[in-house]
């Protein structure tokens, strides 16, 4: 079976990775690299397996999806499948998927939206509905105690100044 992963959304968008054997895919050190702070650096493996298509997630913090829903075990997978890694989808294309390979993980109904304003994703899935403008990251949220930071520094610096001024050796 020849298969191709076609990443549809995130930073290799357009490439298309061929399957000879197994793909690891991360941050860093693996065969195929994204840049994408939501990765782990060893992230996900996809391997042929006797007829069919497998992936594991590697022990990443952020997960593997598949159709949407969490893998955390070796998953099956059919010609059409979603794989969501940080950023990045991936879509399995296979020339000949046997009728026997089905999918490991269906994809689940739309969720409501939550009622609290709490996403009802898990951790680390949730993005920014359409249309708002870039995704917001750690460093936005760390801008407010930084200044506070620098400010407690610069009035150490005029409080001695200041201190020194009236003090001459």
């Amino acid at each position: 079976m020849t298969a191709v992963l076609v990443v549809t959304q995130g930073p290799l968008a357009g490439q298309r990775l061929e399957l000879e054997g197994e793909l690891v895919i991360g941050r860093e050190g693996a065969a195929v690299t994204i840049d994408d702070s939501e990765l782990s650096r060893r992230h996900a493996a996809v391997r042929p397996v006797d007829g069919g298509i497998e992936i594991e997630d590697l022990g990443s913090l952020n997960g593997t999806y598949v159709n949407g829903r969490r893998i955390d075990a070796p998953t099956r997978l059919a010609g059409g499948d979603s794989i969501k890694l940080g950023q990045s989808v991936l879509e399995l294309e296979a020339a000949s998927a046997p009728a026997t390979v089905m999918s490991a993980a269906p994809t689940p109904p739309a969720a409501a939206p939550a009622a609290s304003g709490v996403p009802s994703e898990p951790f680390g899935t949730y993005a920014a509905p359409e249309g708002m403008g870039r995704r917001r990251g750690i460093a936005s949220r760390q801008l407010l105690p930084m200044l506070a930071s620098w400010a407690a520094v610069a009035g150490t610096a005029v409080a001695l100044a200041i201190y020194f001024a009236d003090h001459p050796r």
